[in-house]
């Protein structure tokens, strides 16, 4: 993420598993949205979903905001 103006502040993320893979890394990045959409999930009931489908949730707890 670049956000330009004055400073102008560059943001990069990568994640990797402990041997350094890139691709493991992401796939448990990603897993984060599907365990957040649980919930969502057993509403929706049977069918094939894809990412569009899946509504994104805010972390709440530790990470995120505070509930309540």
């Amino acid at each position: 993420m670049i956000v330009e103006g004055s400073p102008r502040i560059e943001v990069t993320v990568q994640a990797t598993d402990e041997g350094g893979n890139h691709s493991a890394g992401g796939n448990a990045t990603a897993v984060g949205r599907l365990v957040g959409a649980v919930e969502w999930l057993l509403e929706a009931g049977p069918g094939l979903y894809d990412a569009l489908d899946v509504p994104l949730r805010p972390a709440i707890g530790k990470l995120g905001r505070r509930s309540g």
